[in-house]
């Protein structure tokens, strides 16, 4: 997987930590990707009832841990609505590779899951690269007379259409096309800029989607599609003008966790309404003195991002001002 750091043809190479973002994007819309990959398990599943994901039997007993590996797995325990519950393994490749041993690798998951816990798993592989073999989809064993054959659900991330995905109304669909593209704009950044803007774009837009699903899926395309500073910049002043007015997608100005494209935005942001602050600060500690200037100073930043929607409580991580002088400051506006 490669990020675009510069405008030249000959882009430098970078992992993405695909691990991470498909284990995230897997838990924060499970019952999207159930239904998207396996409409008829989803149409099964009692998703009244708590779905858990099952991370310590998985990797306590399950998963080589070794360093550099390019799969992402989850297990998710989860119950039927005739009340029967039932183990769900899902297993992610992010490299373009084929590996000889792939198949074994998933019959070992479920012996050992079987073995250890007496469970039996619905497994489910996708492969995110190009050119992957299709007959991955079961694992053989014939030796005198012993036989074996073990078949599981295998999907494919370049067997899916970008006609076919943009189509769908299945919110997972747009992480299955956020996957394709980095594929198809490796070398380009325009054209994944372009891309990007739009997908983002139509998320936002489309009311249909819940706005945690949207901030969820947001994430995954940003961290996974990454553009050159200058166009991260760029495409983060044009969404944040949109994002800022929609009270359901401030949980994207997380300081702590924010996505790349909106970070960028944000700290812009405080960057200039400290600067207006500071100036204004300063003309009035001239008269009123050094203490008092400063309060403006926050005041003014605080006034500054009142008007840009931001959170309370991040407005007060920035200045320092209480609660109480924020609400006493927003009246103020009103």
């Amino acid at each position: 997987m490669v990020l675009v750091r510069d405008q030249s043809s000959d882009y430098e190479v970078k992992q993405v930590d695909q691990d991470g973002l498909w284990k995230k994007v897997i838990g924060d819309l499970f019952e999207e990707f159930l239904q998207f990959f396996m409409p008829e398990l989803h149409a099964e599943v009692d998703f009244t009832q708590v779905i858990e994901f099952l991370e310590k039997e998985l990797y306590q007993e399950i998963i080589d841990q070794k360093k550099g590996r390019r799969y992402t797995d989850r297990l998710v325990k989860v119950q039927l609505k005739n009340g029967e519950e039932k183990w769900v393994l899902v297993h992610v490749e992010v490299q373009g590779s084929h590996e000889a041993d792939f198949s074994f690798r998933m019959f070992q998951y479920y012996y050992r899951i079987l073995d250890q816990y007496g469970k039996k798993i619905i497994a489910l592989a996708i492969h995110t690269g190009l050119n992957q073999i299709e007959d991955m989809k079961f694992f053989a064993y014939d030796y005198f007379g012993t036989t074996l054959t073990y078949s599981y659900n295998n999907y494919r991330i370049e067997d899916y259409s970008d006609e076919e995905l943009e189509r769908s109304d299945n919110i997972f669909s747009r992480v299955v096309l956020a996957v394709k593209a980095v594929h198809d704009t490796k070398d380009e950044v325009e054209k994944r800029y372009q891309f990007k803007q739009k997908l983002i774009w139509d998320l936002i837009k489309n009311k249909k989607y819940p706005r945690t699903a949207v901030i969820a899926t947001i994430y995954f395309i940003d961290y996974l599609l990454q553009l050159p500073e200058e166009e991260t910049k760029k495409l983060g002043r044009e969404l944040s003008k949109v994002i800022r007015k929609e009270q359901g997608l401030m949980e994207l100005y997380n300081e702590d966790n924010a996505p790349p494209t909106v970070k960028i935005s944000f700290a812009e942001r405080i960057e200039k309404s400290i600067e207006q602050g500071i100036e204004q600060g300063i003309e009035k500690g001239l008269e009123q003195g050094l203490e008092q200037g400063i309060l403006q100073e926050k005041q003014n930043v605080a006034k500054n991002l009142l008007q840009e929607n931001m959170s309370k409580e991040l407005i007060i991580q920035v200045t320092g001002l209480s609660m109480e002088a924020i609400l006493k400051l927003e009246q103020q506006e009103e």
